[in-house]
């Protein structure tokens, strides 16, 4: 293949995305230079395995974002399934306690007028299964992405071997 013929195929790689101009500075220098240990289709192929790889990786790290919860503080985490449930059920304890201390204490609707505290228990009840709910289904969609993920990376790696 003629030196030309190689540096337009560098250029369509690098107007379309697949290298940045780095590597398409790199890969033109490599051609340039002359003959090396490899044929450099061989190395094309090399740097648009790299890169495909390179921009798989680059959009799961964007579709993780899509999946975390903040914190108490902001701090964004990857939810887990047992600490979503567990969660849930200390809430949910914590807003039927409250529910029935609130109730014992003020007597829930007595005289006609409903008291205001246990309702507070209700409502964390509602939130607090609500948010755990939420949680829990992020956490078990996270799992299923990042397993595509996985296959996904796994099938590259596996068709780059084979063509190398």
């Amino acid at each position: 293949m003629a030196i030309s013929d190689e540096l337009q195929k560098l250029d369509e790689l690098r107007r379309n995305g697949t290298i940045s101009y780095d590597e398409f500075e790199i890969a033109k220098r490599k051609v340039l230079e002359g003959p090396q240990e490899a044929p450099r289709s061989d190395h094309l192929e090399e740097i648009r395995a790299q890169n495909e790889l390179a921009q798989l990786d680059r959009e799961w790290k964007l579709e993780r974002e899509n999946y975390m919860v903040a914190g108490r503080y902001g701090h964004k985490h990857i939810p887990g399934r047992f600490s979503s449930a567990l969660g849930g059920f200390f809430i949910v304890g914590f807003g039927i306690f409250w529910t029935a201390m609130a109730t014992s204490m003020t007597g829930f609707g007595g005289a006609g007028v409903i008291s205001i505290f246990p309702l507070f228990g209700v409502l964390f009840v509602v939130f607090g299964a609500g948010m755990s709910v939420l949680a829990f289904v992020k956490a078990g969609q996270y799992a299923e992405a990042q397993e595509r993920y996985q296959r996904r990376r796994r099938e590259l790696q596996n068709k780059n071997r084979k063509t190398s």
